[in-house]
């Protein structure tokens, strides 16, 4: 029997086929608020990291040490968070984001994650054309445009989160100091990666943070009409 070889490439495509797929079905779910969909959500996300980094290359040491080194300070930052209200502001969990351990969900240490990875990924490609004379500024205007692109992700996503049952704030309202705190640990957590000179190359990354935000948007524009 003849053995079926699956290039690179074909299995680059399939991984984004089902990504698409699985969001469309959640986007379509969610529209109506289906509480069996949204409940759901952790599944998605852990599913959709190891996808995403099922095509990392490079699995070396400070990967890994920036992988648990992010999943730590994203779970102790919202664990102080949501004790405090001193990071972010004045929060709690909902329950549909997974099993919470010190009333944060574990996915949010791996959604820091891969939001970070994602988000210098698609800045590296937005950039990679601009080739400034001080390589300083190319270095610092990646990082500084991918903590944009967190706290730009993170503004759909706060408007619909009591809906979803992820997280309610204290006035009804995000505050500024959430947006503030995301880009400014967005921005810690991105510089190290860089510094680490870890790989900005995956091309599921791009596809992922595209279908995160058209989610998000797809379900803002439908909750406002």
């Amino acid at each position: 029997m003849a053995s079926i070889i699956i290039t690179q490439d074909r299995k680059v495509r399939i991984a984004i086929i089902f990504l698409a797929i699985i969001y469309m079905v959640g986007l379509m779910g969610s529209l109506s608020f289906n509480p069996n969909i949204i409940q759901l959500s952790w599944l998605n996300l852990l599913v959709s990291s190891i996808v995403l980094f099922a095509f990392h290359k490079g699995k070396n040491f400070y990967f890994w040490l920036w992988m648990v080194g992010v999943f730590q300070a994203g779970y102790v930052l919202e664990m102080f968070g949501v004790k405090t209200g001193r990071i972010f502001g004045e929060y709690i969990y909902g329950n549909n984001l997974g099993y919470k351990l010190n009333d944060v969900p574990v996915i949010i240490g791996i959604n820091w994650i891969m939001l970070c990875y994602c988000a210098y990924h698609v800045a590296t490609k937005m950039l990679e054309k601009w080739k400034p004379e001080n390589e300083k500024m190319l270095e610092y205007s990646l990082i500084a445009l991918s903590a944009f692109l967190m706290v730009f992700i993170d503004f759909f996503i706060e408007q619909l989160a009591p809906q979803l049952d992820f997280w309610y704030w204290k006035n009804q309202v995000p505050p500024i100091q959430n947006y503030t705190a995301w880009f400014i640990f967005s921005f810690c957590f991105v510089f190290f990666y860089q510094k680490l000179k870890l790989p900005s190359s995956n091309p599921i990354a791009k596809w992922l943070f595209m279908f995160q935000l058209l989610f998000f948007i797809g379900l803002n524009l439908a909750n406002y009409f």
